[in-house]
């Protein structure tokens, strides 16, 4: 996918770990996810703001119970959130169906 095509909106893929990553270009959208895993989910974020000192910048993960979200910025994806574990491979697909496809 272009960055022209990924900039107007969300996309969804498996991370070099295997893992469930949700990314977009666009600042108002990553506010919009974060504010949703907070407000609407219950997460709450844990850990240091890493700044980008290259092309990519480290946030605070997300934490609820067993499902930890990490997320962050870089020059090829954006900001983006990725599951760390199985549980939260499944929640992150479906928080993308519920709130970011097609958006």
């Amino acid at each position: 996918m272009s960055q022209e095509a990924m900039s107007k909106g969300f996309e969804i893929r498996e991370n070099a770990s295997g893992r469930i990553e949700i990314s977009t270009f666009s600042f108002w959208r990553s506010w919009k996810v974060s504010l949703l895993l907070m407000f609407r989910y219950g997460f709450y974020r844990w850990g240091a703001y890493v700044p980008p000192f290259s092309d990519e910048a480290v946030h605070p993960r997300f934490h609820r119970g067993r499902l930890v979200i990490e997320s962050g910025w870089d020059n090829w994806f954006g900001y983006d959130w990725f599951a760390t574990n199985e549980e939260t491979d499944i929640f992150l697909s479906n928080f993308y169906d519920r709130h970011c496809r097609g958006k």
